[in-house]
């Protein structure tokens, strides 16, 4: 009867710790919500992030949980109060601008700072790290595309030098949802999702290693300005912006913000914006041979980094997107694309099965699951999104 009654009890203690919990974030200021808040918990290294309501569903477990973003202060709460509220609210950071502070900055130094000591500042050891991959197509202001799935990354460290060092694993697909874009209206046959756009993934997998990212940052931005923006006891904030630069056929210029660890001097959120002048791109329907055009108007990637159980800094989210038209009959129809990876869960791992295998020579979304292979929440759509997988 004890054995049973033990048990009995060991049973209901899983249980309990086993449920999942909707929370919300707000700004304690603007009591709106939130996007992309890291709710996770620091001993495991799993958590789930917020939607563009605010929302998450994370799994209750017996340890503190903690709740952060770049723009503002983390909080830690510990996992009784997670029984009593499910409303948190955030306070912004109070950065400031010191009069000690000179505005010029050299970023180029800074950069190469990074690059230098790459492998001091972030994680260095074979990692596996669980996330959802979103990716979402919008046309005229309508969801397109959208695609939610589960994808494991595992790499040697987090510093690339070629794509043997890495491996990706889909697995399980919570949301697939791709319909034409409905620009041919005289042409419904080249309407196909298959003929819609989408972002290269062997691009998307350079940009999401820092090293990668900076060295090809650093050659097609040779002449920057850059100035402290904002500064605070443990980081600054520094803006950079260059001049119109002509290539062969188009004009471009760069700007963006990045965030400093002042101790570390480790970049822990990059914002990359370009934007274009006339990048524009003919071609014909596959029927019909009738010409249209797709332009390149505005992209922005952004990084954001946590420091790990080794006190390393790691990637927590990434996310890479673009502004385009395509011109046709006259008509011209403005269209969004991003992607965006969310890490879920981080464990140390030497090695893994080659067990479904995402092709990198394909979009993402055209790599079907093999096998169910994460283990970690997934993120909350949207109800605007939610509404357009169930085609309302």
């Amino acid at each position: 009867m004890k054995k049973y009654i033990k048990i009995l009890i060991l049973f209901i203690s899983i249980v309990s710790y086993s449920q999942n919990s909707e929370i919300l974030v707000l700004d304690s200021a603007t009591k709106l919500p939130i996007e992309t808040v890291n709710v996770y918990y620091p001993e495991s290294q799993e958590g789930t992030f917020t939607n563009s309501d605010g929302k998450a569903i994370i799994r209750m477990r017996d340890s503190d949980l903690k709740i952060s973003h770049i723009a503002y202060q983390e909080r830690i709460i510990n996992s009784k109060n997670l029984k009593i509220s499910n409303i948190f609210y955030l306070t912004p950071k109070s950065i400031h601008l010191d009069e000690v502070v000179v505005s010029a900055f050299n970023l180029n130094k800074a950069l190469l700072y990074v690059l230098n000591n790459y492998e001091k500042l972030y994680e260095n050891q074979a990692f596996e790290k669980e996330c959802n991959f979103k990716e979402t197509l919008s046309v005229d202001n309508k969801l397109k595309r959208l695609i939610l799935t589960k994808v494991n990354w595992w790499s040697k460290s987090y510093k690339i030098k070629h794509l043997k060092d890495l491996k990706m694993r889909l697995g399980a697909i919570d949301y697939n949802v791709n319909n034409p874009m409905d620009v041919f209206t005289d042409i419904p046959k080249e309407n196909v999702p298959s003929n819609s756009g989408f972002i290269n993934t062997k691009n998307l997998i350079s940009s999401i290693y820092l090293n990668s990212f900076l060295v090809n940052f650093i050659k097609y931005n040779p002449d920057l300005e850059a100035f402290i923006e904002k500064s605070s006891e443990n980081e600054f904030v520094v803006s950079f912006t260059s001049d119109w630069k002509r290539t062969y056929s188009y004009s471009y210029r760069s700007k963006g913000k990045i965030i400093f660890d002042k101790k570390t001097k480790a970049i822990i959120s990059f914002i990359y914006e370009v934007e274009n002048k006339n990048r524009i791109t003919k071609s014909f329907t596959t029927r019909g041979n009738k010409e249209f055009s797709y332009e390149n108007i505005y992209s922005v990637s952004k990084l954001n980094f946590r420091k790990n159980i080794s006190n390393q800094w790691t990637l927590n989210s990434f996310e890479v997107s673009a502004d385009f038209n395509i011109t046709y009959n006259d008509s011209i129809h403005q269209g969004n694309l991003k992607n965006n990876l969310f890490v879920l869960k981080d464990t140390p791992m030497e090695k893994v099965k080659n067990v479904g295998m995402i092709n990198l020579s394909k979009p993402i979304y055209q790599n079907l699951p093999k096998e169910i292979v994460t283990t970690a929440n997934s993120i909350l759509l949207s109800k605007e999104e939610i509404d357009f997988t169930e085609g309302k």
